[in-house]
């Protein structure tokens, strides 16, 4: 039993070490998601490779340093952006969800009603004609496939 807890630390520090030399590579998807891997796609940008020499000197381990607190920095900011447009995409859809819902009633309300009216600045109803409540039982319908993206008969 301990030859392999012995292995599999040995096999699992291996693949470690494979893990933090790898290449990692960025890209923007037509969405606009950045995505990252470790392995390349069309139009991808690497952004670390693998570390080019155990036997640098200790001045290159200064510039490796830097460059990736920059490639951290970078992908902190990308990190930070995608979350920000991934909150902006469900308010939006969260807008859209509403707008929807209040045309689906004022459809409903529009074919259910005998007679469709307005409220005048007094509070006194001006019943339409049968011509323009057509209209408005029409324009009600068009309203909820513009934002419902179907029509409420479906």
């Amino acid at each position: 039993m301990r030859r392999y807890s012995a292995i599999t630390a040995c096999v699992l520090a291996v693949g470690l070490a494979a893990a933090v030399r790898a290449d990692i590579w960025k890209w923007v998807d037509a969405q606009g998601t950045v995505h990252y891997s470790d392995r390349p796609v069309p139009g991808a940008v690497l952004i670390k490779g693998p570390n080019p020499a155990d036997d640098s000197s200790s001045s290159d381990a200064g510039g490796d340093q830097k460059s990736l607190d920059a490639s951290s920095k970078q992908i902190a900011s990308d990190l930070d952006h995608e979350a920000a447009a991934h909150k902006v995409q469900q308010d939006e859809a969260a807008q859209k969800a509403e707008q929807c819902k209040e045309a689906q009633d004022r459809y409903d309300k529009a074919i259910h009603a005998r007679r469709i009216y307005t409220t005048d600045e007094n509070g006194n109803r001006q019943y339409l004609s049968d011509d323009d409540a057509e209209k408005q039982r029409v324009q009600a319908e068009l309203d909820v496939e513009n934002f419902c993206g179907s029509s409420p008969s479906e």
